[in-house]
């Protein structure tokens, strides 16, 4: 056990550390932490206000009480002259969306360039961010994962975030135009990366345009409305393209001339859904056909294919894997899926593509 006198020495020489290397050091901790530093010394009384990366956790309150009044405290005394690089909101249970739009208006203002949110929130209408968020000149990362019950969280026509290069959305409404289309990504010039999951269309519109040129990275979970709607990609700059979860919607596109790798795990959660997902399998495999370099197929996949791959079944339909270099099957433990029918499947795919390598990942 330290001796008062170590404890002494060790504070002393992280006080004698430039102030550069000891914000990159608190950098690291949660903002109850390093709020908490300022009991130090005089010279720690105000550091924390110089902190440009805020991690807001109510993991880190007793009560959601505590944790509202700490956060609309940091947000009072924080030295505004200073812009944010990064703040992280993270909340398991519900929060107030007043709360969440001063977070997020206070973020925007402040230049902020990435910015997470992961939250719950109990209100009785559809709940719609402020404005300001879509139309940020500095943000260049935003995650947002919002749950409103009993309606999802509503976004803008159109996203104006001209420095945007990664954009991951959960449980979100995208609003349509007049003819049934919503378009909300065309504006985003500089868009690289963009993952979808649960996410739904207002009013339950017709299509999803994703219409960018920059785009190279695209991921596509499961959607919770009833209502099939059709995804079309105009992404000419397309090189890696995951498919998750239980996508009942189709793909629909018309270049992806530069696609090199397509991961496909997807699985039928509900009954009712088999066909729906059996069909949007089968449609996204044709789409791919003339593409697709490496595939990737879980084994949760592989047990769908192999539904798919009795004779006569729509698995014949699939066309020749033309570019296919390379098929990697991911097999998990609880995949229930026996050799034989990976075998089987394989060899369906095989027989499109002989020159494809199989490699088989245990995960």
């Amino acid at each position: 056990m330290q001796s008062e006198g170590d404890r002494k020495e060790d504070m002393d020489r992280l006080s004698d550390l430039p102030d550069f290397v000891l914000l990159h050091i608190m950098k690291f901790m949660n903002m109850k932490h390093a709020v908490q530093t300022c009991v130090l010394s005089k010279r720690w009384k105000d550091f924390w206000k110089l902190l440009t990366n805020l991690e807001l956790n109510s993991a880190d309150f007793t009560n959601l009480a505590h944790f509202s009044k700490f956060v609309s405290w940091v947000l009072d005394n924080r030295d505004g002259s200073i812009s944010l690089h990064s703040l992280a909101l993270r909340r398991k249970g519900c929060i107030e969306h007043e709360l969440l739009d001063r977070i997020m208006g206070y973020a925007v203002l402040h230049n902020v360039q990435q910015m997470t949110i992961d939250v719950n929130l109990n209100i009785k209408h559809g709940f719609k961010l402020h404005p300001c968020t879509f139309s940020s000149k500095t943000l260049n990362f935003l995650k947002l994962s919002i749950w409103a019950v009993p309606w999802m969280t509503e976004l803008p026509n159109s996203l104006q975030l001209p420095a945007l290069k990664s954009l991951h959305l959960e449980h979100v409404t995208f609003t349509a135009s007049e003819d049934d289309c919503a378009e909300p990504f065309s504006s985003c010039h500089m868009l690289q990366t963009l993952v979808l999951d649960r996410c739904n269309l207002h009013q339950d519109a017709k299509f999803l345009c994703i219409s960018n040129s920059n785009l190279s990275s695209l991921s596509i979970g499961s959607t919770i409305q009833e209502a099939t709607y059709q995804i079309v990609l105009s992404t000419p700059n397309l090189r890696s393209l995951t498919v998750m979860r239980d996508p009942i919607h189709q793909l629909s596109t018309c270049n992806l001339t530069v696609l090199e790798q397509v991961n496909i795990d997807i699985e039928a959660y509900f009954h009712s859904h088999f066909e729906k997902t059996h069909l949007a399998v089968i449609t996204l495999l044709r789409m791919l056909a003339d593409y697709v370099k490496i595939m990737i197929l879980s084994s949760s996949t592989l047990k769908i294919l192999n539904v798919l791959s009795t004779p006569g079944s729509m698995l014949a339909q699939i066309p020749c894997f033309a570019q296919l270099k390379s098929l990697k099957l991911k097999m998990k433990p609880s995949s229930n899926i026996s050799d034989e029918g990976v075998n089987r499947v394989v060899e369906y795919l095989l027989q499109k593509s002989p020159v494809a390598k199989v490699d088989i990942i245990n995960c």
